[in-house]
């Protein structure tokens, strides 16, 4: 027992030496050398610096809070970005596939968009199955052969491709049910492209075919699957001045002409928010954007 506490005395020396050397050497002290230094060094040597458990819960708390205020905000900016990005590039591809097509075929207005069922009075009754396969005509003739690596699925399901839920109207009303069949696109990215006929009632209350209404699912059966969130409506007239362009108000003239309606920015908006297959036109006239007021972010 005397030993071990001789040994504890001489560590304690040996410590105290240590410390003494290297007040003398500090230049803090100069060339005074004091019992106050002394004390002081020796002070220092033994306090370290800490955080009460207080303290680290106070300021883990605060960063709590200022993670769940911005992080959602950040979240929904990045969700934005990546839908615009992703929207702006699969209407080029089909921008680009009809100007690759006019090289072979010319000025898409000059294209046999038109056929008889499209010139006379619409019955889906009678008609749907000639207007489906001219559509289908369309697309392989027009766009498949355009589009790099594209796949042209005749048959199946869009289960088949994968889609596990419906496709959705902004307002929760169904599209699209995963049991709808074909034929679709599929592009390399990923992206699902449906097709439809578009008509409309004429005055006299006569329904007749205005065009071809392709759906563009942006990320495929992986995102959520809502018309003005990721499915964005695009359109096809059948007219002699035709454009390719995302779905708007518009008319076809007596003479096959096609007249978009002109509308302000908070028109367009409001038709957005009644029917969101008309969102993507808002994107578009905002400079490629998603604005704050947005209806379906």
């Amino acid at each position: 027992m005397n030993l071990l506490f001789l040994g504890n005395k001489l560590s304690q020396y040996s410590r105290i030496s240590d410390i003494l050397c290297k007040t003398i050497k500090d230049k803090r002290f100069g060339s005074a050398f004091t019992p106050d230094n002394i004390s002081s060094a020796l002070y220092d040597s033994q306090s370290k610096v800490a955080f009460t458990l207080a303290e680290v819960l106070i300021t883990l708390g605060i960063i709590g809070v200022v993670a769940a205020l911005t992080l959602p905000a950040l979240i929904n900016n990045y969700e934005k970005q990546v839908t615009v990005n992703r929207l702006k590039v699969n209407f080029n591809i089909m921008s680009n596939a009809i100007r690759r097509a006019e090289a072979d075929f010319g000025d898409i207005t000059s294209w046999e968009l038109l056929n008889n069922v499209d010139r006379g009075e619409y019955d889906a009754n009678v008609d749907k199955a000639d207007a489906e396969n001219h559509m289908a005509k369309i697309v392989k003739t027009y766009f498949l052969p355009y589009l790099s690596g594209a796949q042209y699925i005749e048959t199946g399901t869009l289960a088949d491709l994968g889609y596990k839920r419906a496709i959705v109207f902004g307002d929760g009303s169904n599209y699209a049910r995963p049991t709808a069949k074909g034929p679709f696109l599929r592009l390399p990215n990923g992206t699902v492209i449906l097709w439809q006929v578009n008509t409309g009632l004429d005055e006299s209350g006569k329904r007749f075919v205005l065009g071809m209404l392709f759906i563009i699912d942006i990320d495929g059966p992986n995102g959520k699957n809502v018309i003005g969130k990721d499915v964005f409506y695009t359109i096809l007239p059948y007219a002699v001045n035709t454009k390719f362009m995302f779905l708007r108000q518009y008319q076809i003239t007596d003479d096959y002409r096609l007249n978009v309606k002109k509308t302000t920015r908070s028109q367009i908006r409001a038709n957005c928010i009644d029917n969101s297959s008309y969102c993507g036109a808002l994107i578009q006239i905002d400079g490629w954007d998603i604005k704050d007021d947005y209806p379906y972010f």
